[in-house]
């Protein structure tokens, strides 16, 4: 596989997989490190990735959350969201899973700029994102629930399990849009047609004629050639939300949004599932990565 640091010159050279090793058991692993970092797993020996992930404590004890892939049951979607699935690739294929690290020290926006980019580089490889990354199940299984306090006391924790019929969940993910190079204030940034900069006050005024259109969208601060967020989902609304930050004292993103001179959007629509709209997404975060060397100012902030 190529790695992050071969495909592109600009990340940083300390990026630098490990070898892998069997997925059961990492959790005790003396090989693998107690320190933050990026993730990556394959079913053994092949050429793409099933889930890549990161965490902000310690990679050992994140693999340990995925314990529940070797049970007899489907796991809950926590402590690992994406254990459920994992557990169904072994059920259908008695697939035998590997793991290989690299540590990542740095601010969490650092280190999900990273996951990014090292997501957008197998997608720009393979031509899809790994399996069962972005909340995608199995065809023949149905995701369990997360487990916590709140769904307990309502009844409506669950396992998952064989499912009949076709969920969103088992649609297919949608490749690169276009390649990840190009300044992020074209109208092709990432091979999508964007709309042309508007201020951000006027979307109230534009509301209507995006009334239910769902899709991308950036912000940047007016003459900035870097983007201070990139999203998904109703575009209207999202917007009209970022808007708002701005009037919250004390809100991270509120605050680098009133620090710019003047706000201003752009977006493209698309009939795009949302699990779609999450991988074109994560492809915008690392083109700016790979661009700047970090993901948009307000990225990540909350």
């Amino acid at each position: 596989m190529v790695s992050l640091v071969e495909q592109w010159p600009r990340v940083p050279p300390e990026l630098r997989w490990s070898s892998w090793e069997p997925l059961q058991g990492a959790g005790r692993s003396r090989t693998l490190p107690a320190e933050p970092g990026l993730y990556r797993i394959r079913r053994r020996d092949r050429p793409f990735l099933d889930y890549l992930g990161q965490t902000r404590n310690s990679l050992r004890g994140r693999l340990a959350m995925l314990k529940g892939v070797h049970g007899d049951v489907m796991p809950y979607r926590d402590p690992h969201t994406a254990a459920p699935a994992l557990w169904a690739l072994r059920q259908l294929e008695g697939a035998t899973f590997e793991v290989s690290v690299v540590e990542v020290q740095g601010s969490v926006p650092t280190r999900k700029g990273l996951e990014a980019l090292a997501i957008a580089a197998h997608r720009q490889e393979h031509g899809q994102s790994p399996t069962v990354s972005f909340g995608r199940m199995p065809q023949g299984f149905r995701m369990s629930s997360p487990n916590n306090a709140l769904l307990v006391s309502q009844g409506k924790r669950f396992r998952g399990g064989p499912a009949v019929g076709s969920l969103a969940c088992h649609s297919p993910g949608v490749p690169p849009a276009g390649p990840l190079e190009g300044p992020v204030e074209s109208p092709s940034w990432c091979g999508h047609r964007w709309s042309p900069w508007i201020p951000l006050e006027e979307v109230d005024a534009r509301a209507g004629s995006l009334l239910d259109a769902r899709g991308l969208y950036r912000i940047r601060g007016v003459g900035q050639q870097a983007l201070l967020y990139v999203g998904e989902g109703n575009i209207a609304n999202r917007l009209q939300v970022h808007a708002k930050k701005v009037l919250v004292a004390g809100h991270a993103q509120g605050v680098l949004f009133a620090a710019a001179e003047r706000l201003e959007c752009s977006w493209v629509a698309g009939s795009w599932l949302d699990h779609q709209r999450l991988e074109l997404e994560n492809d915008l975060i690392a083109a700016h990565v790979l661009l700047t060397g970090a993901p948009p100012a307000a990225q990540f902030l909350g």
